[in-house]
């Protein structure tokens, strides 16, 4: 018999190292265990890598309330805020919200008590906010413009102590509180003050129609922002709340539309301003920025407000958009940053286009658009007119609210860029849970220190949104379909709970908009399911054109035949219906939900625009615009 050597080989490992089982037969040593392979890291981390952004930063171990007291400390004789003629450095801001937080002590607020916010953009906003942090209370950061039974929910839901209101919009905020007890005191603010002669005349005007149209609320106490702050000690109370405590109740629709009240803690608030000040190199002390997003939306409150206190920056305010005064304080002031939305971008065009001579804003040196996508024509325009650089970004009031933006050193459009520091994010398939790779569609998961805690009294639609994995890690579910392209930017594809289900088929409204819109008689459009009997949903766009056609239906025909061209037969519209303007949050956010209502085949829903008027086709024309009725 011939023996090979590796058979001797194991013989000898066998009699000489104690790897026989006595039987003369050899067992083979089992594999040793291996340490799993690290995962790779994902494309976006390599790209954060090579622009010099960190992976990982460190976050502020202070509350709101002691933000502005640092700042102040730092920069206290530099400019703070600029409204109209008024000018306030850093310490004269802190030795006014310390005033008012004073006198809300005096009013009953404590730590842990709720006080809504129904105030634009205006210096008193700042101080209010930040003297409600001081004394370990909540805003309830409701906003001027939230229709009345919203409001009166937002009230049942987290019953506030103190309301705190602009005097023009009295008989709103009184009505949607009447019947609850919890308020117990109104203070009204005023913005006549700030104003010039002729217009304190018709703010005055404005006031008495108030007056005359609201009863006060019959148990509460009412008084001036002014009278509260002649009687208030120039010190507060000493309150330091715990970071993971609720620092704002933030109204949102949520992923589901109905209103609901996210609970954005000290950290989270923090964490997001941190990242996004390091994202935009934001420099202490020496940036201006304008600030026309309004605050009572998270997007301006962190973009506009937290973040430039944080870096000490000066704060350019306007109560309402208006673009020729944009363009002028643009100027005026040589405003650095400009957080904005596309409305906001394609009105400044537009108004650089028709003057004589247009000069750039050399000042200008970067924009971040939100809210709303940013179509790529739009954003080449503004940087052309302009000479700023623009990126677009994402985000969600559950996430404080920034999670992804655009590289200012790569700005790419059509993308929401990179997430920021700290965030993690998955993108899965919404059927089966499971991740997907490069350009394949799926479901947008966000975990981060920038998440929110949870709705307020709402555990079931808190268990929807934030689910742990296998690891404890809580995930947000944005609800938002998404892909992330070879270089790790990512591109929103369309919301989930706007994708329309034609007899089992998918539909992505974005997809039909982008071709309804590349018509060049076309100046909006949006795209909506309605319910139908047969297949579940009928496609329906919702149109506003440059100029009123001669023949709606012959237009409705080039537009059909359009999207023939570029879509798959389920997805070109069987329906389109044209308006004067599509319903916008104030953020410019098309409210699709205004648009769902009605059937496919009944008559068109209305209102759609905010005016009651609606251009419906009749004989293939379209007649002259008509009042709509409910």
């Amino acid at each position: 018999m011939r023996v090979s050597l590796d058979q001797v080989r194991r013989w000898w490992a066998h009699e000489y190292n104690g790897n026989g089982n006595g039987n003369g037969r050899l067992h083979t040593p089992p594999p040793l265990p291996q340490e799993p392979l690290p995962a790779p890291d994902p494309p976006w981390v390599a790209r954060l890598d090579r622009a010099g952004i960190p992976r990982t930063l460190q976050y502020p171990s202070t509350h709101l309330g002691r933000l502005l007291d640092q700042t102040a400390d730092r920069f206290g004789q530099c400019p703070a805020i600029i409204y109209h003629q008024a000018r306030w450095t850093y310490q004269e801001l802190l030795a006014q919200t310390n005033r008012l937080a004073a006198g809300l002590a005096s009013l009953g607020v404590r730590r842990g008590e709720r006080v809504l916010m129904t105030l634009p953009n205006c210096p008193e906003f700042i101080t209010t906010f930040f003297a409600i942090q001081k004394l370990g209370a909540t805003v309830v950061n409701a906003g001027p413009l939230m229709g009345q039974d919203d409001l009166r929910h937002a009230i049942q839901l987290a019953r506030p102590r103190v309301a705190i209101g602009v005097d023009l919009r009295t008989a709103h905020l009184v009505q949607a509180a009447e019947g609850e007890d919890s308020i117990e005191h109104f203070v009204w603010v005023s913005l006549q003050p700030y104003q010039r002669a002729i217009e304190r005349l018709g703010y005055q005007f404005k006031l008495w129609q108030s007056r005359e149209n609201g009863d006060a609320h019959r148990r509460a106490d009412h008084l001036s922002m002014a009278e509260l702050l002649r009687h208030s000690p120039s010190r507060p109370p000493s309150v330091s709340p715990d970071l993971d405590a609720t620092a704002v109740l933030q109204p949102t629709g949520g992923t589901t539309g109905s209103l609901k009240l996210a609970r954005l803690t000290h950290r989270s608030l923090l964490a997001n301003c941190t990242q996004v000040a390091v994202w935009m190199n934001l420099r202490p002390a020496q940036e201006r920025l304008l600030a026309v997003l309004p605050m009572f939306h998270v997007y301006g409150l962190t973009m506009g407000m937290i973040s430039s206190v944080f870096a000490g920056s000066e704060m350019v305010l306007m109560t309402r958009f208006n673009g020729p005064e944009a363009l002028e304080l643009l100027r005026e002031h040589k405003v650095t940053i400009f957080p904005l939305v596309p409305a906001i971008c394609d009105e400044l065009s537009s108004l650089l286009e028709a003057e004589e001579h247009p000069q750039r804003l050399t000042d200008l040196r970067l924009c971040v658009s939100g809210a709303a996508p940013l179509p790529t024509e739009s954003a080449d325009r503004f940087r052309k007119l302009t000479g700023a650089c623009i990126v677009e970004g994402y985000g969600l009031t559950e996430a404080s609210p920034v999670t992804h933006a655009g590289l200012p050193s790569d700005p790419r459009v059509g993308t929401i860029g990179l997430p920021m520091p700290d965030t993690h994010v998955r993108v899965i398939d919404p059927q089966t849970g499971r991740d997907v790779g490069p350009e394949t569609e799926g479901e947008l998961l966000i975990s981060g220190p920038q998440l929110m805690a949870g709705y307020l009294g709402d555990a079931q639609q808190t268990k929807l949104v934030l689910r742990p994995d296998a690891k404890g890690i809580v995930w947000l579910h944005t609800g938002d379909i998404v892909r992330y392209d070879a270089d790790g930017f990512f591109h929103v594809v369309d919301r989930k709970k706007d994708m329309i289900n034609h007899a089992g088929l998918k539909i992505y409204p974005s997809r039909v908009e982008a071709v309804v819109r590349s018509h060049p008689e076309v100046r909006e459009a949006a795209v909506v399911g309605r319910p139908h009997p047969v297949h579940t949903e009928s496609v329906v766009a919702i149109v506003v054109l440059n100029e009123p056609p001669d023949d709606a239906r012959a237009m409705e025909h080039e537009l059909k035949s359009l999207c023939r061209q570029h879509l798959a037969p389920y997805e070109v519209p069987v329906r389109f219906e044209f308006v004067e303007a599509l319903p916008k949050s104030a953020l410019g956010k098309v409210l699709k939900k205004d648009l769902r209502n009605g059937s496919a085949e009944a008559d068109p829903p209305a209102p759609l625009n905010g005016n009651g008027k609606i251009y419906t086709i009749s004989n293939g024309h379209l007649p002259q615009a008509k009042e709509a009725t409910r």
